[in-house]
């Protein structure tokens, strides 16, 4: 269904609504109020709240810095984050991407992060910087007019309320609220997924100059991440094929803990792990949206599109996203327009984010891909221009371009000819 755009010379209270108060939310909450903009924030939950997506990657720190958020980051104890490990099931092979050492990367460390406590920070920040944030607030319907957006929502007291504003910047993540009420939702096909996680203590991670590494795992069909959280507490989860959860006919539990068993390099850092979590459960995760803007409305982070986490860009995507989505939206204030030119480079722009990352996602899963992937070679800087990208640089400059090119082209190569040792992924 469509939202219809009706006349009305109604005078909105507010500049912008934000719906949603994850990182997309608060970080164009937060670049509004700091423009001078009135915004409300309606977030549904009461913070903190439990999330996934818990490493971040270092092209974070730029928008930290800009949002000027990240002496409180610093602060949080959050554990320092230097490379990411991408190992075979069987231990067989590992690949190490350090960023301090990728010659196209910018900034050499991220955080690790506890997503309730992150997320706190963040919405906190908003709040300081003037926005109004209102937690236990369920939007229940929008109206789009010509002049502003109306939004019906119930507070936490269970009252139905009714506010407007000139803008609506939709972040509500994966209920992706306007997108779902006009049918905008399409899953990429062929990539229905299902991710089981849980936190456990005593998990068996790494130490000395390696603290802190996300560890991705990967099985024949499906992959394992581990994410330390603090010095005891870590954050492991399965992502596999939604078909193949079925066949298997058990709860998400039973199948996390066969996975487990079954998989080398995890089950012998589990010899101690005791889990502090039930199992928590995301399906059919990966989606586009058709249209990001329309009339005095724009989709941002999760609610702009979803891919599956293997590389960790959830978080940098949505931020990313959400900050630009502001900044055109502060400029069409100014213009006093309700769609602009820069509202659909916005657009532009946010599906190519995602296209980069989408890239390395789609093949991860295909064997000639990943053959390539576990036997690297920094020759001519390659290894440097894909360290880049999983470091979060969203826009390449030509060096880091073209190798990257020549990466999938010689993974091209390898499925057509074979060109290099045809290792068995498991």
């Amino acid at each position: 269904m469509s939202v219809p755009v009706t006349p009305s010379s109604t005078s909105p209270s507010w500049d912008v609504i934000v719906i949603g108060g994850g990182p997309a939310g608060s970080t164009a909450a937060t670049t509004l109020a700091k423009a001078g903009r009135r915004v409300l924030v309606l977030e549904k939950m009461k913070f903190p709240r439990f999330h996934v997506g818990e490493s971040l990657l270092p092209y974070n720190r730029k928008i930290f810095d800009e949002l000027g958020v990240w002496s409180k980051i610093e602060s949080g104890g959050f554990m320092l984050k230097r490379g990411a490990q991408f190992l075979m099931a069987n231990g067989s092979r590992k690949v190490r991407l350090d960023f301090s050492k990728g010659a196209f990367t910018e900034y050499p460390t991220a955080v690790q992060v506890e997503r309730s406590k992150f997320d706190k920070i963040l919405l906190d920040h908003s709040r300081e910087c003037g926005a109004d944030v209102r937690e236990e607030s369920t939007v229940i319907e929008h109206t789009v007019n010509d002049t502003h957006v109306t939004v019906r929502y119930k507070d936490a007291a269970g009252t139905e309320q009714t506010v407007s504003a000139r803008f609506l910047v939709d972040a509500s993540g994966l209920s992706n609220f306007t997108a779902n009420r006009a049918a905008m939702r399409k899953y990429y096909p062929g990539h229905k997924k299902i991710a089981i996680f849980n936190h456990f203590e005593a998990v068996d991670m790494p130490l000395g100059e390696e603290k802190g590494d996300i560890l991705i795992v990967r099985r024949e069909n499906s992959w394992f991440w581990m994410i330390p959280l603090e010095d005891n507490k870590t954050s492991v989860g399965l992502v596999m094929d939604a078909a193949d959860f079925k066949a298997m006919g058990v709860e998400p539990q039973l199948a996390y803990d066969e996975a487990v068993r079954t998989t080398k390099v995890v089950s012998e850092r589990f010899v101690k792990a005791v889990q502090l979590t039930p199992a928590h459960v995301v399906t059919d995760f990966s989606y586009k949206n058709d249209t990001l803007v329309s009339h005095r409305v724009l989709r941002a982070g999760d609610a702009s599109g979803f891919i599956d986490p293997i590389f960790s860009s959830g978080v940098l995507l949505a931020m990313t996203s959400g900050q630009q989505g502001a900044q055109v939206i502060d400029e069409a204030l100014r213009q006093q327009k309700g769609l602009t030119p820069a509202m659909h480079a916005y657009e532009k722009d946010t599906r190519a984010r995602i296209g980069q990352y989408w890239e390395f996602i789609e093949n991860f899963y295909k064997l000639h891909f990943a053959q390539i992937f576990f036997q690297p070679t920094n020759k001519m800087h390659i290894m440097c221009a894909i360290n880049c990208v999983l470091a979060g640089r969203t826009r390449l400059s030509f060096a880091a371009w073209w190798r990257l090119r020549l990466f999938f082209f010689i993974a091209w190569m390898h499925k057509k000819v074979g060109i290099t040792e045809q290792i068995k992924i498991e």
